[in-house]
Order: structure tokens, then C-alpha cells, then sequence
């Protein structure tokens, strides 16, 4: 459930100097994780903590103002101009931050139609341009970011712990902790990792990206997690989650993204599929978070009942490819 806009357009009009201009607050997505809101009359997005409890707290807007803020000004990522920062809660309740709005949409579950009219040369476009964005990101001087990071094994035992405290499903508990006992290789020095790179993180205009958001992961580690989330979107068949644009015949293959990422990054992919294997595991074990929140009672959103449903399937991919890895 979304915080009530009014409230918000009043907080804003009071704090801001241009906030006459305010006509008002529409939610555009809300719920257990970071809230967006556009801020009408000005054009620009407000990005707040969730209202209710979230899927992965803690949700530190200091942090991702910081990391949006520092890859807008160092890198050729596209990102929205960022704004001010607030951290003061009597303000709107929560820490929030402002940025100005991008035009573009996503898209996940279903091919939007300039892409189906256009599947060749129009998904090769889309897969250059997302990588392009992914190279400047694994290629961008890590002095100008904030600090705050996990090597792979702490990334492993994290989404272990993870897992566990949601009472997960044991083939996905035995797969992280296979995971833990030998985690993938290194590919050299630590840099900027997303850490959720997926194409439906991206907004696009009539083919062109305009920005890739979401940040709220993003740390100083090792670049394979984020080439191995990407590619975990291969061949989901039964399991298909959010993986919109796969099937086309112009989308990349996952050889061609190894490749096209080792030239971007002059970097050699090591253990590709264990850190696929990494980034489904990381997935299922948020999914069975939300599971776990509903189930007990902690959460009423319908969403997160459907997080079960999908659960068995989406393990039992992760088994067969971790059985490969």
C-alpha cells in the first residue's frame, strides 16, 4: 500500500523552493520495496523506503543518492539527473530523495510492440545498448564511488542467510551451500556491480535506453555477479520469469553476451555458469522472502502469495543447472 499522496505533495510544497509548482503525487510503484512516486507539476521522481515491511531492509536513500549520483557523474551509464536528498523524516515521514523524470518504459513479462515490429535488429540494438551500459558500469573508476561491498564468498553466505531465515525450500539452501563451500572465481579487482542488471531495469524509448535504474544493490565486488544475473534469463522454459525479449531471434545468446561483456570489460569470464547458478539462487531466495512474509502473516499483499507458486519451478531449474555447474 502506497503512503498517501497528499500528504506527500503538502511535505513537498513546504520543503521545496519550487514547490508551488507542485500539482500533486501519483504513485507509480509502491509496496515492500523502494517506493517511486512522480511528483506532478514538476516532472520529477521522489524515491522513498517502503511504507510497509520490506522484502530486504535496510533501505539507506543516503546510500543510493550517493551511488546514482556517482555513476551519473562518472560514467557513460544514462542516468537521471539526480536531485536534492533529504534526511530528515518529519519531512515525509522517511529519508527520501528527488530526481528528474526520464521518458521510457520497461519491460518484463511481455515484448512491447516497437520491439515485436522489430525483432532482429531491434533486440540487437537493445542488447548492445544494455551492454554498453553494463561495460561503463564494471569499467568505471571505483575512487569516485562510496564504499561498501562483499566479496563472492560473503555474497554467497549472505543469500545463504538469506535463505535460511525465509525457511526456503532445502534444494535451494543445498545449492547455496554448495555455493559457500567453493564459491566461482575472480575475474581481477573489485569494481562497480549493479546487482540487479536486468533488462527490465532498463527504460526504453521507441528503442533507445534511457536510463537504467534500481541501484539499491549496487556495490563494490566482483563484475561475473552481474554478467551471471543477466545471463541466468537463458532458456527459464517452464520456470519463465520476467524474461520478456529472450525468445527473440535479434536477442543476444548467452555465448554472444560473454563475449561482447569480455570485450567490454577486457576482463575474462570465469565459472559463467556457477555464477548464474549465484544470481537464480540470489532470486529464489528474495522470492522465498516474500513467501516466507505472507505465509506467516506479516504481509497481506496477494503478490506475494503468487512468490510461492512460482517457487517449485523456479528451484527445480536451479537444481538442474546447478547439477551442470
Amino acid at each position: 500500500m502506497s503512503r498517501d499522496t497528499v500528504a506527500l505533495a503538502a511535505g513537498l510544497r513546504g520543503w521545496l523552493d519550487r514547490g508551488d509548482r507542485i500539482t500533486g503525487v501519483k504513485v507509480l510503484s509502491a509496496g515492500h520495496s523502494n517506493e517511486t512516486y512522480l511528483v506532478e507539476g514538476l516532472n520529477e521522481i521522489l524515491r522513498m523506503p517502503p511504507s510497509k515491511e520490506g522484502l530486504l531492509p535496510p533501505y539507506d536513500m543516503a546510500r543510493q543518492h550517493a551511488v546514482m549520483s556517482a555513476v551519473a557523474d562518472n560514467s557513460a551509464v544514462p542516468m537521471p539527473p539526480m536531485l536534492e536528498l533529504c534526511t530528515d523524516p518529519a519531512v515525509l515521514g522517511d529519508e527520501f530523495f528527488l530526481m528528474g523524470a526520464v521518458a521510457g518504459e520497461a519491460f518484463e513479462y511481455a515484448v512491447p510492440q516497437w520491439l515485436a515490429d522489430d525483432p532482429v535488429d531491434g533486440a540487437d540494438s537493445c542488447c548492445r545498448q544494455w551492454f554498453d551500459a553494463i561495460g561503463a558500469l564494471h569499467t568505471m573508476d571505483t575512487g569516485s564511488f562510496p564504499p561498501g561491498g562483499r566479496t563472492v564468498p560473503e555474497e554467497v553466505a549472505y543469500w545463504l542467510q538469506v535463505a535460511r531465515g525465509a525457511e526456503s525450500m532445502p534444494a535451494l539452501i543445498k545449492v547455496l551451500e554448495d555455493l559457500d563451500a567453493a564459491p566461482p572465481r575472480t575475474t581481477g579487482a573489485p569494481t562497480v556491480v549493479h546487482g540487479d542488471p536486468k533488462h527490465g531495469n532498463c527504460l526504453w524509448d521507441k528503442g533507445r535506453m534511457t536510463v537504467l535504474l534500481d541501484w539499491e544493490m549496487t556495490q563494490i565486488s566482483e563484475p561475473m555477479l552481474d554478467l551471471g544475473y543477466i545471463l541466468m534469463f537463458h532458456d527459464q522454459g517452464e520456470a519463465s520469469l520476467a524474461d520478456a525479449g529472450f525468445e527473440l531471434p535479434g536477442w543476444w545468446s548467452w555465448d554472444r553476451m560473454v563475449a561482447e561483456w569480455e570485450q567490454r570489460t577486457g576482463r575474462t569470464a570465469v565459472d559463467v555458469m556457477r555464477y548464474a547458478v549465484l544470481g537464480m539462487a540470489k532470486v529464489a531466495a528474495i522470492i522465498s522472502v516474500g513467501a516466507y512474509l505472507f505465509n506467516t502473516g506479516r504481509i497481506q499483499d496477494p503478490r506475494f502469495e503468487g512468490f510461492a507458486k512460482v517457487l517449485p519451478a523456479y528451484v527445480n531449474l536451479l537444481e538442474r543447472r546447478a547439477m551442470k555447474a
